[in-house]
């Protein structure tokens, strides 16, 4: 395949042959634009150079510190009230955040909302009592419920968090989340596929907005797309030009 050209990781697969094409496939609706563009210029948030996540995978960005953007009240109540509205779209009865990082957004969708909030432990978390609820705060037994988290990528923690939600009788009706990552995933759980789910953006709508605003080079963001969406393996030639297009 042609080095200009990239397939996107979805069920479609769209071949695009430049970044105009990128751009337009990652175009977020213009009432969202300002948002995405406060999240991904948050300082810290999007970051070149390779890493590795989980001791593993191969990246040619950081990862996103999401978290940066809740050192932003502003920015964290804004944040919050598209999770709000989606709440009451789906006649959800209660905000759950996802340990650790969608406790902060949970909370604030909560109060934007004027919802009861509660948070779900992390799967496997062990805690100083015998039988230490896996959901703390409000109330979830037969209750609708919006599961709140920084990013879904795969939705393998998804259906860790759905099933402590369903372990407690918890309804879940719905994800709202920063950043959906599906868009560059390897592969999707089902509950990924199926359950409604609203984010402020999409991985690479972050990274374009990135690059159109100085933090990403556009060298680096045309081969960190590449890389993400392809999957490069770890022998791919093309590794050695990130530190350079960086």
């Amino acid at each position: 395949m042609n080095t200009n050209q990239i397939t996107l990781a979805n069920p479609r697969r769209t071949r695009l042959a430049d970044r105009a094409d990128v751009a337009r496939l990652t175009a977020v609706p213009s009432p969202r634009t300002d948002l995405v563009t406060r999240l991904a210029t948050v300082p810290g948030l999007v970051r070149p150079g390779i890493a590795h996540w989980d001791m593993k995978t191969r990246l040619p960005l950081q990862p996103l510190s999401n978290e940066n953007a809740y050192g932003d009240p502003r920015l964290l109540h804004d944040l919050a009230e598209p999770g709000a509205t989606f709440a009451h779209q789906l006649d959800v009865d209660v905000i759950v955040g996802a340990e650790t990082g969608g406790i902060p957004l949970a909370t604030a969708v909560a109060l934007a909302g004027d919802l009861p909030f509660a948070f779900v432990r992390k799967p496997g978390y062990v805690g100083h009592e015998d039988h230490e609820p896996r959901v703390r705060g409000a109330s979830v037994t037969g209750r609708r419920v919006l599961l709140v988290d920084d990013a879904v990528s795969s939705g393998t923690a998804l259906e860790a968090f759905a099933d402590e939600l369903q372990s407690e009788g918890a309804i879940l009706v719905g994800v709202f989340t920063l950043v959906d990552m599906r868009d560059v995933a390897t592969s999707v759980a089902p509950i990924a596929k199926t359950l409604p789910i609203e984010s402020i953006a999409t991985y690479l709508d972050v990274l374009t907005a990135a690059t159109d605003h100085g933090i990403l080079d556009p060298a680096t963001h045309r081969l960190a797309v590449d890389a993400l969406v392809n999957h490069w393996p770890d022998k791919d030639p093309r590794w050695t030009l990130l530190p350079q297009a960086a």
